[in-house]
């Protein structure tokens, strides 16, 4: 029979045990969670540290093109520096590496908004665009709902551009509505957001697209287009000159392009264009003042891609544009 001092001693070492289970448990629970902080300090040192070297590669490009674009006039071309594709370059931690894209080697998608004043340059921008839209093998009627879509995202109106255009109503019948963005893009990923543009599209358009935040104008770079993009001019030329006989422009160029517009004017081909065209073709060209940092970092366990839009103005240049991942 126990008596009431072992009942006691029993109870008092059952009181102790549960207390250390408790302090065991709470031991544990702080280190899991102490665990998990210094792995969320770690991550954040890597991705800031991600993000300074994405800074740095911009920095290393602009002293670049203002070195050659200064040296030049600002002409470019793809035998400067700038235009190759450097890396992946180690760095302790990890690596970096860089693609620059000169925007003037692609179409703005911006400049199919135009000055209400100047319609004729936004039905030639649609033509323009329907042609390009059709070299990546789609159909005439696809085309046109796609540069009437695009037309009505942008523009700063409700009504619609085209008989196949895209306004408000067309975004709020969706399962999740939203409405027209009725303004410039700034990446060539909300094209996605435009009734049409599926991501199979996208796809096809990105190595002949592009966006310049803030900038209507279209303008291509003779000199750095690559010959698998010829049917860009194909499109501006709004199919007066054909693919073969851009790939075959863009095949004979002298090694380090065009020193100018006049020299590009004599070249038979464009000289035969520009008589079709009445003389209207201002938006060929061999200088350039915006380009597009892509920068693959990793750094640690972070890996990063970030993209960076520069522009060369008066010698000087600046970040107008930054964002990070796809």
């Amino acid at each position: 029979m126990q008596t009431k001092s072992s009942r006691q001693k029993g109870a008092a070492l059952i009181t102790v045990m549960l207390v250390i289970a408790l302090v065991s448990v709470i031991a544990v629970n702080l280190g899991s969670k102490l665990q998990m902080q210094i792995t969320r300090m770690g991550n954040l040192q890597q991705a800031e540290q991600s993000y300074w070297m994405w800074l740095s590669a911009e920095d290393v490009l602009k002293e670049a093109l203002k070195r050659e674009l200064n040296e030049n006039d600002g002409v470019a071309n793809n035998q400067q520096s700038w235009a190759s594709r450097t890396g992946p370059f180690p760095v302790e931690g990890g690596q970096i590496a860089a693609r620059v894209r000169d925007l003037s080697s692609c179409f703005n998608l911006n400049s199919m908004v135009t000055d209400e004043e100047d319609p004729g340059t936004l039905e030639r921008r649609k033509r323009q665009y329907k042609v390009l839209l059709q070299s990546v093998e789609l159909d005439e009627y696809q085309a046109q709902g796609l540069t009437d879509s695009l037309v009505d995202w942008i523009d700063g109106d409700t009504q619609l551009s085209g008989s196949n255009g895209a306004e408000d109503p067309d975004y709020q019948g969706l399962p999740k509505p939203y409405l027209a963005a009725n303004s410039l893009l700034l990446d060539v990923s909300e094209l996605r957001m435009i009734r049409g543009y599926s991501r199979e599209i996208v796809r096809k358009l990105r190595p002949y697209v592009c966006v310049i935040p803030n900038e209507t104008a279209l303008m291509i770079n003779v000199n750095t287009l690559k010959e698998e993009q010829a049917a860009l001019l194909t499109a501006v030329t709004e199919g007066k000159m054909s693919l073969q006989d851009a790939q075959s422009f863009l095949s004979n160029r002298p090694e380090a392009g065009y020193e100018s517009n006049e020299e590009v004017d004599e070249v038979e081909a464009i000289a035969n264009v520009k008589s079709e065209l009445n003389g209207e073709l201002s938006e060929l060209d061999v200088e350039s003042e915006y380009f597009q940092l892509t920068a693959y970092i990793q750094w640690g366990d972070v890996e990063m891609k970030a993209r960076s839009v520069l522009h060369v103005n008066n010698g000087e240049v600046a970040t107008l544009y930054r964002a990070m991942g796809e």
